[in-house]
């Protein structure tokens, strides 16, 4: 590489760190103008991303979290993913430790965004079947919670599962609670097994009455595939 451009190159990544770790020493110059025009552009995005989170963080605190999130240069190049990385920061470097239920509620808010940005493919569904082998589509999520998020009850301990899927319909992101047996079944199905033989491998490891289980069970799976939850 050619001294001027290898000189011009440093030069921009100096910048560029100045601008991201927010660093003192520049008041009054444009380059103080540019850092808040930098961190109000990463404030706005993370602001318009988590609603439920920011009920329950003060400013200062908030303030705090993404000037340390900056400093960590998040790459990506999709302002509005920017929201995630975010989220996966803060986790990572316990930032809110002291309330945990904080981490959920950024999930909460997050994946709402991740599925309703997602492109869809539609695709035709044949009639549900235990017989059948069937996966999670990228339509759906789910997760299991350790606080009451479902119910809006954020700082109360109840461990809950829910799906999260694209509604097709509505064109909207649906938030259901699901029996514990149910998510175990998610996690399990693949292309490599029929769901009824996973359910049946479930039913037998928690001693479990396998035809009571599929009846019971039914309704919900049916109602959830033909959501699209899982094809």
């Amino acid at each position: 590489m050619p001294k001027d451009n290898a000189l011009e190159k440093d030069i921009q990544n100096r910048f560029f760190d100045i601008l991201m770790a927010q660093k003192e020493g520049f008041e009054n110059t444009n380059i103080y103008v540019y850092q808040h025009l930098v961190y109000n552009r990463y404030e706005e995005v993370i602001k318009n991303s988590f609603p439920l989170f920011l009920e329950h963080i003060n400013e200062e605190d908030l303030e705090d979290s993404i000037r340390l999130f900056m400093e960590s240069s998040p790459k990506t190049p999709f302002v509005w993913k920017a929201a995630n990385d975010y989220r996966k920061f803060v986790k990572k470097q316990k930032l809110f430790d002291k309330k945990k239920y904080l981490y959920e509620l950024l999930y909460y808010d997050w994946i709402e965004i991740e599925l309703s940005m997602t492109e869809y493919k539609n695709k035709n569904l044949k009639k549900f079947s235990f017989k059948n082998s069937y996966k999670l589509s990228n339509s759906s999520r789910i997760k299991k919670f350790k606080y009451n998020i479902i119910n809006s009850e954020h700082t109360t301990k109840r461990e809950n599962f829910l799906v999260i899927y694209y509604d097709f319909k509505s064109d909207d992101v649906i938030y259901r609670e699901i029996n514990q047996l149910i998510f175990e079944l998610f996690k399990r199905v693949n292309k490599n097994e029929t769901i009824g033989k996973s359910l049946k491998k479930l039913c037998k490891e928690n001693d479990i009455d396998y035809k009571e289980a599929k009846n019971f069970l039914a309704p919900a799976l049916k109602e959830l595939y033909k959501n699209k939850v899982f094809i």
